[in-house]
């Protein structure tokens, strides 16, 4: 096995916390993941990485890009299903949809 190079080894690490981050909804830790990424990605781009590492960082990546596309999309929805007002949906005996009763009428209970 060969030494993996320092540079390789920070932002693995650092990709590595930011999938947790993701998957744990840490708001608090993803916001301190930008600048220590870009700088790890500076250092990165002054050496030269094996093939090998640089497609295990890009699949770390685009799995992580993944993550952060979903979540989005969740708290788009959630937005989306906040904004919606309440809605009652009532049935007859037969199973059909019918629409709620007035307010004020009432209701028998048996």
């Amino acid at each position: 096995m060969t030494a993996v190079p320092a540079e390789i080894a920070t932002l693995s690490a650092l990709l590595d916390q930011q999938k947790t981050a993701l998957l744990q909804g840490d708001l608090t830790a993803l916001a301190q993941l930008p600048d220590k990424l870009e700088k790890a990605m500076d250092r990165l781009s002054k050496t030269r990485p094996s093939a090998v590492d640089l497609t295990r960082l890009a699949k770390t990546a685009e799995h992580n890009a993944r993550l952060v596309s979903a979540a989005r999309d969740g708290l788009a929805r959630v937005g989306r299903d906040r904004a919606k007002p309440a809605t009652l949906t009532t049935y007859n005996a037969v199973g059909r949809q019918q629409a709620p009763t007035a307010e004020g009428q009432l209701i028998s209970r048996r």
